[in-house]
C-alpha cells in the first residue's frame, strides 16, 4: 500500500533518523547481514526467551529472527505492541554487559535516546529499533548509508506504484529508474533539517513527475496539515528516465546540494 508521506530527520552524528513512513521492513532486502539476534527493550511478555542476566526477552537465531518480524507484519502481536530492539552478536558478550550498561538501555527504550554510544562493542549491534508513542521509527544504523540504499529503493517504488495508478494518463504505465544512492546522498543536508516527501501532491506534467519536498523540521504532529515552506521538488523525467532535485527556493547557508 502507498504511503502519501515519507517523513524523515536525519542525525547524521549518531547516525539515528525519525522516520513516518518508513520501517525496518522496507529495507530487508537491502541488508545482507541481517540480526542473528534480537534483545527486546520493551514489555515483550510471551515473545522469545527470558535473559536472566539483563531482564529483557530475548530472540535467538536468524530464523526465529525473521519468524518474528513475519508475525509482526501479519499483526499477530496487536497494534498495541510496539517494536523496540536492538540486535546482538553473542549470548556470551551479551552476558558481559554490566548493570550500568543495561540501565543505558533502559533508558534507550523509555526516552528513545541514548546516553553514550548507541553501538555497544560487547552486543556489536548494528541497529536499534524504537516504536515511539505517536507512531514515529527512530533508527540507528551502524552503516547509515544502508538508510540512503533503503530511501533510494522506496522512493522508487513508491513512483512506480503511482505510475500504475496513473496509467491512463500515460496509456500504459511507464518504467521507473531507480533513484541513485548519489542522488540521496545529494540531499542529505535537507534531510538533516527534517523534511516530508508528499506523494499527495505529486504533480505529472509533460512527461515530469515532480514530488514536492517540504520543510518540517520536528514537528512531526504537523506532517498531515497543509505546508508552506516548499524547499525543493524530487523530480523524475520519464522521457530521459533520470531523476534530479529543482531547488524552489534559495537555502539556507550551508545547506546548498
Amino acid at each position: 500500500m502507498s504511503s502519501e508521506y515519507i517523513y524523515v530527520h536525519l542525525d547524521s552524528v549518531t547516525n539515528s533518523v525519525l522516520s513516518r513512513g518508513l520501517t525496518f521492513f522496507n529495507y530487508e532486502k537491502t541488508v545482507h547481514n541481517k540480526p542473528q539476534n534480537l534483545l527486546l527493550l520493551n514489555d515483550a511478555k510471551d515473545i522469545g526467551e527470558f535473559d536472566l542476566h539483563t531482564g529483557f526477552r530475548m530472540i535467538r537465531g536468524a530464523q526465529k529472527v525473521q519468524d518474528f518480524f513475519d508475525a509482526y507484519k501479519k499483526g499477530t502481536y496487536g497494534m498495541q505492541y510496539q517494536l523496540k530492539w536492538v540486535d546482538f552478536e553473542s549470548i556470551e558478550l551479551l552476558h558481559e554487559l554490566t548493570p550500568v550498561e543495561i540501565s543505558e538501555l533502559l533508558y534507550l527504550a523509555h526516552a528513545y535516546t541514548h546516553l553514550h554510544s548507541p553501538f555497544n562493542y560487547k552486543l556489536q549491534n548494528n541497529f536499534i529499533y524504537l516504536t515511539m508513542s505517536d507512531g514515529s521509527i527512530k533508527q540507528y544504523y551502524r552503516d547509515i548509508h544502508l538508510f540512503y540504499t533503503m530511501l533510494a529503493e522506496e522512493l522508487t517504488k513508491q513512483l512506480k506504484e503511482r505510475s500504475i495508478e496513473k496509467k491512463l494518463l500515460f496509456k500504459r504505465a511507464k518504467p521507473v529508474q531507480p533513484v541513485s544512492l548519489e542522488l540521496i546522498k545529494s540531499i542529505v543536508p535537507l534531510l538533516r533539517e527534517g523534511v516530508c516527501f508528499s506523494f499527495k501532491q505529486l504533480n505529472v506534467e509533460d512527461d515530469i513527475c515532480e514530488i514536492p519536498i517540504y520543510l518540517i523540521e520536528d514537528r512531526v504532529r504537523s506532517l498531515y496539515e497543509d505546508h508552506n515552506e516548499l524547499l525543493a521538488y524530487l523530480c523524475f523525467d520519464y522521457k530521459k528516465q533520470s531523476w534530479f532535485v529543482k531547488e524552489e527556493q534559495p537555502l539556507a547557508p550551508g545547506l546548498q546540494f
